[in-house]
C-alpha cells in the first residue's frame, strides 16, 4: 500500500512540475500573408521575425509560422514549427535552423490568389493552445484585407481565441486606403471587436516593428 502511495506521489510531483513549467513558457505564432501585393512582403517579415521574435525566446518556448492564402485553415500551411530545447547549445542550433527556414520562406516566390486570414487565425490558435503554454501571442503579417475564395465560410467560435494576445504587425496600406484613410482604421477596428468577442485577450495594432519586444515583455 505504501509502495502504490508513493508511485503515486512521485507521479503527482511529475504532472505538477509540466504544469508549473507550462505557465512559464510562451507560444508564438506567426501568420505570414502570401497572398496579393503583400507577397512582397516575406523578406520584411523574414527580417522582422528574426530580429525580434527569436531573441526573445527561451528554453521550452514554441513558434509557428503559418501562411495566409486561399485556404488556410489547413496543416499544409504550417511552414515550420518550432519547441526550444533546454540545452543552450541545442537551443541557439534551433533558433539557427529556424532563421534559414525564414530565409527560404522569404525567397519563395509562390503567391496566393485569395485571401484567407479567419482559417490562418483559427488554425494558429488550435496549435497555440495545444501547446498549453501561459503566454500564447497571435502576430499576423498581412494588409488585412480579406478574400475569400467562393464555397470557403468562416466563422470564429466563442471562445476560439481565449487567453490569445493578438498584434497585427507591418501592416501594408492598399491605394483605398490612401485615398480615405476611415477605410484601413474601419477594417482594423472590425477585426479588433471580432477578435475580442470571439475571447482575444488582447488586440493590438503595430506600426513599428521595433516595438515588437517591448510589446512581447509586456504580455508574459
Amino acid at each position: 500500500m505504501t509502495k502504490y502511495l508513493l508511485i503515486s506521489i512521485v507521479f503527482g510531483f511529475a504532472a505538477a512540475g509540466c504544469t508549473d513549467n507550462d505557465a512559464y513558457e510562451t507560444a508564438y505564432c506567426t501568420l505570414a500573408d502570401v497572398s496579393g501585393t503583400y507577397a512582397q512582403e516575406k523578406d520584411s517579415v523574414a527580417r522582422i521575425i528574426k530580429a525580434g521574435i527569436l531573441p526573445e525566446m527561451i528554453p521550452g518556448d514554441s513558434i509557428f509560422l503559418i501562411t495566409i492564402d486561399s485556404n488556410s485553415y489547413s496543416e499544409e500551411n504550417l511552414q515550420k514549427k518550432l519547441v526550444l530545447d533546454y540545452q543552450p547549445s541545442e537551443s541557439n542550433a534551433q533558433k539557427l535552423a529556424f532563421s534559414s527556414t525564414l530565409d527560404e520562406f522569404a525567397a519563395n516566390l509562390t503567391e496566393s490568389r485569395h485571401t484567407d486570414i479567419s482559417g490562418a487565425m483559427m488554425l494558429c490558435s488550435d496549435y497555440l493552445k495545444e501547446t498549453r503554454a501561459g503566454t500564447q501571442v497571435m502576430f499576423i503579417f498581412s494588409d488585412m484585407q480579406e478574400d475569400l475564395p467562393k464555397g470557403v465560410v468562416r466563422k470564429f467560435n466563442e471562445g476560439e481565441f481565449s487567453g490569445i494576445d493578438i498584434a497585427a504587425m507591418n501592416i501594408i496600406k492598399l491605394s483605398a486606403d490612401s485615398s480615405n484613410p476611415d477605410v484601413y482604421r474601419g477594417r482594423l477596428k472590425d477585426w479588433e471587436a471580432n477578435s475580442i468577442k470571439a475571447g482575444a485577450k488582447s488586440w493590438t495594432t503595430m506600426m513599428d516593428p521595433s516595438k515588437i519586444q517591448e510589446f512581447i515583455q509586456k504580455i508574459k
